[in-house]
């Protein structure tokens, strides 16, 4: 059972991440920004997913949490400690990566145990026998056969790839885990295999687990919470059930209307997508979502909602008034 009175083991608190891009030879070079005043405490033992389409900002924001990316702004502390004072081989105590490409993200040249091995050698000065033995340990932790040891990537399938670059992840003991859409690549069997992995090894390890995604039907049942991501800012932020059963934000809803259903002889659920997003380079006035919005009025193109009471929407932070204006509430 979660704590929500300790303290969080990971904290942000209007995190930033930009980049310079130019629009052309001679005009003022302008900002990209990525990730966009993003807050968010999770606690010791909590799975957590943050899900939105490709380019909301959630990839680069797990960069950010690796130390892969360094914020332009705001603060990231993990243990109360602020990540920028943490060393490379301190953080590798603290937190690792489960990548999208098991097979890219692994040294082909190098056998599965090596794979391993490598961030234990890289952060600790043990003994080989010791470290052969914390191999073992991982490997039989994440159901890999012992006699897949002197194994090479290239001669394994994409399922059992993934289950050593869990355990690479593993060997260090880290206290969180950012896992950067982990299944996307693997065969949708083979995928439910690996998020029950992940899934019992969080709770049997009590690890912290970020869930990077683009499918929400993938994360129902996985994490305890989920935050949705859209053009670099959190528009809503709640409980898994909740935010399924009762989502807020027309993004979320949208996104939710999209799940295809698992029956292939279900109609497939109407979605009223309008063709995409709008330029990132250049964000909407007020709400980023409002040109995409049926329920838009003149207050979300003016002004930009902030993340209250779980999600960043005018039409919920005061629904009484908001209906006297002659506004309608989102339903799904």
């Amino acid at each position: 059972m979660l704590d929500s009175a300790a303290e969080p083991v990971l904290s942000l608190r209007d995190v930033e991440v930009s980049f310079p891009i130019r629009r052309g030879f001679f005009a003022k070079p302008g900002r990209l920004h990525a990730v966009n005043k993003v807050s968010l405490d999770v606690q010791r033992g909590e799975f957590i997913s943050i899900v939105g389409e490709s380019g909301c900002g959630k990839s680069t924001l797990a960069k950010t949490l690796l130390g892969l990316q360094p914020a332009t702004a705001g603060t990231i502390r993990i243990n109360g400690r602020d990540l920028a004072d943490y060393s490379r081989k301190e953080l590798a105590h603290q937190v690792q990566p489960i990548f999208q490409d098991p097979y890219s993200s692994l040294n082909p040249r190098k056998s599965v145990a090596a794979n391993i091995a490598l961030p234990l050698i890289l952060s600790e000065s043990l003994p080989a026998s010791e470290i052969r033995d914390r191999v073992r340990e991982i490997m039989q932790m994440v159901s890999l056969p012992q006699r897949f040891e002197h194994s090479y990537p290239g001669q394994m399938s994409g399922g059992q790839r993934q289950r050593v670059a869990i355990a690479r992840a593993l060997i260090t003991r880290p206290r969180i885990l950012v896992c950067d859409e982990p299944t996307s690549a693997l065969d949708v069997s083979v995928q439910a295999q690996i998020l029950n992995l992940l899934k019992d090894l969080s709770r049997r390890l009590n690890l912290t687990s970020i869930f990077i995604s683009h499918d929400l039907s993938v994360v129902r049942h996985l994490t305890q919470r989920v935050a949705v991501m859209y053009l670099g800012r959190v528009v809503e932020l709640g409980a898994s059930e909740e935010i399924f059963n009762a989502p807020r934000h027309p993004y979320t809803q949208l996104l939710i209307r999209s799940i295809l259903p698992p029956d292939p002889a279900h109609r497939l659920p109407p979605v009223a997508w309008d063709g995409g997003g709008p330029d990132p380079t250049n964000p909407p006035r007020g709400c980023h979502f409002n040109p995409r919005c049926r329920y838009a009025t003149d207050l979300c193109r003016t002004e930009l909602p902030p993340l209250a009471g779980g999600v960043a929407c005018h039409a919920w932070h005061d629904p009484d008034a908001w209906r006297a204006a002659g506004g309608q509430i989102p339903q799904l």
